[in-house]
């Protein structure tokens, strides 16, 4: 019989998922703490969260710096490329036609390809904002591409002695990123006369209590905090949310490197693969060491990809040397590999296994794979001056007395008195997030052909 996980237990309940047709209220909620007091007391130190704390908080501790933003918005500046190349370039005879702005000068040299042909040109005159013409530098006759053709434009320039310099020089416009303030609420509230739930412990600062509902709703709060940070897409202009005159929101992780960065369909399965990703790297930035984020699955591709290089065949490559202690048979998983001078270190994402989250039936068909990060620091221009940043910051909104980074304030017994029977916690956070460089950032999704355009 072929190996089967069964989704549901012999009792008929979906192991994994919560039960179909019961709708979750206050009248039938019973905490792990209120069961073991009222029905099994001695349960009470022996209290075990059958599925976990269901805290997904590693992320960003780990892959961002904490920082604080006083406005409504943070804004930095990104210099692009230094070199300009002109790609699909129509040429009838000495004219070239760009489809973009080409930013040449009258003696500018350029290298031209084909693809076949490569030619070298002197830039004799400017027509328009897309169109110039050159002298043939290496024949007196016509170029002879077939089709449309590639310029460096940044190649080299040629004068005579004692002439004038260029009448124009070349300007590099920084260009503007921002991203938004997002405020994040939650709320838990209870009876007054069930709050005798609470429990006391002595600390070195004196006696605190705490309260099991109430330590879960702060973790699903800043578990939300991290989804929201991650994943959270902010509102598009003429959306019904939009119109709604709904608030916008930060623009999430994966959506600033989805519209800025590199994205990837399927699995990272072949060293290929790696090294692909790591010629893309070397093309975007000098950044040459990354840690990849993944799902359980990816994880064990990259077990299989590292293990197959030390392949058991003749002549087969040697892959480091597996590192097993006395009680272990072979240690499978890899942490780091370098592959073509770029350093990729692999860490497991629970997030993405989740099945309450990312690892839902449907989104393991859509959500991401794995997220590729740079590590260490870049130059970047903020309020007009140049500094050195972590490539992810989290940042929080904080000015003068003023501190929302996580503002817990309660309601009723032991705060604030209100009319209400009951004591209240609110929670709130004003945040959002920098990613810097985001063409140095990869995501991966999950479908094979998820991304089309």
């Amino acid at each position: 019989m072929a190996f089967d996980l069964r989704t549901n237990n012999l009792s008929g309940i979906a192991i994994i998922d919560q039960p179909g047709g019961v709708a979750a209220t206050q009248e039938n909620f019973i905490s792990t703490y209120d069961y073991a007091t009222q029905y099994q007391p001695e349960l009470v130190p022996q209290l075990h969260y059958a599925n976990g704390l269901g805290r997904i908080t590693e992320f960003l501790k780990f892959a961002s710096k904490e920082d604080s933003y006083a406005s409504d918005q943070v804004e930095h500046m990104e210099l692009r490329r230094l070199h300009n190349i002109l790609k699909n370039v129509a040429v009838v005879g000495a004219t070239f036609t760009s489809p973009t702005a080409h930013n040449l000068r009258a003696g500018d040299v350029i290298k031209i390809s084909d693809g076949v042909i490569e030619a070298q040109a002197e830039v004799a005159s400017i027509t328009s904002a897309t169109v110039f013409v050159v002298t043939n530098d290496l024949g007196a006759g016509a170029f002879g591409f077939a089709g449309n053709v590639d310029v460096m434009a940044d190649f080299s320039s040629r004068f005579q002695k004692g002439s004038d310099p260029f009448a124009t020089g070349k300007n590099w416009n920084p260009t503007p990123k921002y991203n938004y303030t997002h405020i994040i609420k939650e709320t838990y509230d209870i009876s007054e006369s069930n709050m005798a739930h609470k429990n006391w412990v002595m600390t070195p600062f004196g006696p605190r209590w705490f309260n099991a509902e109430m330590e879960r709703t702060g973790t699903l709060f800043d578990n939300k905090a991290e989804l929201t940070t991650i994943l959270h897409n902010r509102v598009a202009a003429g959306s019904a949310s939009a119109v709604a005159g709904k608030a916008l929101g930060m623009k999430g992780v994966v959506q600033q490197i989805e519209e800025d960065g590199n994205v990837i369909n399927d699995y990272i399965t072949t060293v290929d693969n790696l090294s692909a990703i790591a010629f893309r790297a070397k093309q975007q930035g000098n950044c040459r060491e990354f840690t990849v984020w993944a799902d359980h699955k990816q994880m064990a591709y990259f077990r299989v990809l590292c293990a197959g290089v030390n392949a058991s065949f003749v002549n087969g490559a040697h892959y480091g040397i597996f590192s097993n202690s006395k009680d272990m048979a072979l240690k499978l998983d890899f942490s780091s590999i370098l592959v073509d001078g770029v350093t990729f270190h692999f860490t497991p994402w629970r997030l993405l296994d989740d099945p309450t989250m990312l690892g839902s039936t449907k989104f393991l068909l859509t959500a991401p794979a794995f997220i590729i990060l740079p590590t260490g620091m870049t130059d970047v221009y903020e309020n007009g001056n140049a500094a050195s940043k972590p490539y992810l910051s989290l940042r929080y909104r904080r000015d003068g007395n003023v501190d929302r980074k996580r503002q817990v304030k309660i309601f009723g017994l032991g705060g604030t008195p209100q009319k209400a029977d009951k004591m209240t916690a609110n929670f709130l956070s004003e945040m959002t997030n920098q990613l810097i460089g985001a063409n140095c950032y990869f995501v991966g999704r999950r479908g094979a052909a998820y991304y089309t355009a």
